[in-house]
């Protein structure tokens, strides 16, 4: 639509594509007051600060509530539709009414001190002109009633190493409130969490124990954009929405937000279905990451570009004043990770030129997947490679990743997680880096989720994990929501911990002691391979690495198996090794005290060293 010549500052250029932000000189959205049932906006337009309170008359009008700061120059504003009623009352001393380009402008000569005016548009009479800040200092809590519920301990086998507790979610609440979480974290004491819900809430959860037996929850928040991650940075909640990075603050102290902060608003925003923003993390210098989904066009298996922050990986700066683009073309990247050391990562959904499901390594202007989701005439022909490309098998439908901060949660201190959302499992992460290029591999606990799990925190407090979220794109989880701790319980750990590839084979490395003669025989291994296609199409099949026609896995010979001394370790020789997408490696071991070991190693090799 063609936006009319009076908005337009002189010298300035029109923007009139759908999903761009105004520049910050024209128009800085700061957010908006909540007081009881009154709303006041809060933006700065060309320099003069702006608060806005909407309401109705009797007679069915809308009424605009403006207080404004000192102005030196002359504002306007966008009234109505030429020919509607608008009367203005309050200080409007010298403002007046005019139609331009069909609409109803008032024009507001400058000021030097600060004025309160209305706009009747419609139906009533001319209101009178109270004042708002008495309305931002923080109003009667909304949502006094908090809900008690009781998380349930898992009973795992007396051996298992990891038991899934839950945490109940307060499903039942006065407000029919639809708990779906999209994001949660820990305040720093690590008894309190802040989760937020794809409908648009945020809950406050207290009395985090090692029982779980009475959890409180407050709703703190509510009204949000489809929020799909959540930070606490300080002791202040940061929402990635839909169509900004909120910040939200208690003005009062009656545990609900009063100001919901427009942080960051300088994302692109477009109707498009698929457009979510999802996770939030940070990095040890305190700036914010998120990543916004790409669009798929309709009728065919290609991306539309409707905007230039789709698919990208964004780093927002710790004042929320600078944003930039980290990588792009990413497809639905619903979970991202930030590691101790400021290591970027993300997940991806199978789907068009995502063949199977990713661990990204993202880095400075890295490109990762979707063509059409970088600008420009010139698309890019390569993509860089994943650390990892995870069999459609395990893994249809990535979540985010973490890192594991110390040894309280057993032996995979310092590791990378990274979980499925679609198969609602967790998996640890192993990799190598030869040179400049990082691959790795997944092996899976053997644990389940009861929704699709895809974000991840440990507790400062007890150091175990927690994971939440939903079921509202295909995922095999049975529940609309859920949160749950995976705690440690002291049990002998038997998994694969480590993983790396060489010219002559793998090594692949347990958290336990193994019995020589089991490791070292090679009747107790299998591996196979395979590469998969990038391209358009909607994922890949499993093709041939010896005869590309072919939708197949290759076996793979496994000529010698060897203890080294660490006891832990086993090299597999593997005659032919090359870079493949995937390789599947299953152990069936056993422990130096006799218990069995299974497990299954997935990794990619990209090169060799």
């Amino acid at each position: 639509e063609r936006r009319a010549a009076y908005n337009v500052p002189a010298g300035a250029s029109e923007r009139t594509r759908e999903g761009q932000p105004l520049p910050a000189a024209w128009l800085r959205p700061r957010g908006y007051y909540l007081h009881g049932q009154e709303v006041v906006l809060s933006y700065v337009v060309d320099g003069c600060a702006v608060l806005e309170r909407p309401s109705l008359t009797v007679a069915g009008g809308l009424v605009r509530t403006f207080s404004l700061a000192p102005s030196a120059k002359e504002l306007r504003v966008d009234l109505a539709a030429a020919g509607t009623r608008c009367i203005l009352g309050g200080d409007a001393a010298g403002t007046t009414t005019a139609e331009m380009d069909g609409r109803v402008i008032a024009v507001l000569p400058a000021a030097t001190a600060a004025r309160t005016l209305t706009a009747v548009i419609g139906a009533g009479d001319a209101a009178p002109a109270q004042p708002l800040a008495a309305l931002t200092t923080g109003g009667p809590a909304r949502w006094t009633e908090t809900i008690t519920t009781h998380g349930a301990l898992g009973k795992p086998a007396a051996d298992a190493p990891y038991a899934v507790d839950n945490l109940a979610l307060p499903d039942e609440n006065p407000w029919h409130a639809w708990l779906r979480p999209g994001g949660f974290d820990f305040f720093p004491d690590g008894k309190r969490a802040a989760l937020c819900t794809w409908s648009g809430d945020v809950w406050i959860v207290s009395g985090i124990d090692g029982a779980l037996q009475d959890l409180t929850w407050k709703r703190y928040a509510s009204g949000l954009y489809q929020p799909l991650g959540l930070k606490i940075v300080g002791d202040a909640i940061l929402c990635t929405c839909r169509d900004r990075i909120v910040r939200l603050h208690d003005l009062d102290g009656d545990g609900e937000a009063d100001f919901y902060e427009s942080f960051n608003s300088d994302m692109e925003l477009t109707r498009h279905f698929h457009e979510f923003m999802l996770d939030l993390q940070t990095d040890p210098q305190g700036n914010l990451y998120f990543a916004k989904a790409s669009t798929p066009g309709r009728g065919g298996p290609n991306f539309d570009l409707w905007c230039d922050a789709n698919g990208c990986y964004f780093k927002l700066s710790p004042d929320g004043a600078k944003l930039e683009v980290v990588a792009r073309g990413l497809r639905a990247p619903n979970g991202i990770g930030v590691g101790p050391h400021g290591e970027m990562v993300s997940g991806d959904n199978q789907g068009s030129w995502v063949p199977v499901c990713p661990i990204n390594r993202i880095r400075a202007g890295g490109f990762v997947g979707i063509p059409d989701g970088v600008p420009g005439p010139v698309k890019p022909t390569r993509r860089d490679p994943p650390i990892v490309w995870i069999p459609y098998d395990i893994d249809n439908s990535s979540g985010g990743q973490v890192w594991v901060p110390d040894g309280r949660w057993g032996p995979f201190a310092g590791s990378m997680l990274h979980l499925s959302y679609g198969k609602c499992t967790l998996f640890a992460a192993m990799t190598q880096t030869v040179g400049d290029v990082m691959q790795g591999a997944l092996t899976r606990f053997p644990l389940t989720f009861a929704s699709g799990i895809m974000r991840a925190r440990f507790s400062p407090a007890d150091g175990q994990l927690y994971v939440c979220g939903l079921r509202g794109w295909q995922t095999s989880g049975g529940r609309d929501g859920c949160l749950q701790r995976v705690r440690y319980t002291g049990a002998p750990v038997r998994m694969a911990c480590a993983w790396v590839a060489t010219h002559d084979g793998v090594e692949i490395t347990f958290t336990s002691a193994l019995d020589k003669a089991a490791a070292e025989d090679v009747g107790n291994y299998t591996a196979e391979q395979f590469n998969v296609v990038w391209s358009a199409n909607y994922g890949s099949p499993e093709v041939s690495v010896a005869d590309p026609t072919q939708k197949r896995r290759d076996h793979l010979e496994i000529s010698a198996a060897h203890l080294k001394a660490d006891g832990r370790t086993v090299v597999l020789a593997i005659p032919g090794m090359r870079p493949v997408n995937c390789q599947v490696v299953t152990c069936k071991i056993a422990a130096a005290d006799g218990a069995a070991v299974t497990a299954t190693v997935y990794g990619t090799i990209n090169a060799l060293p």
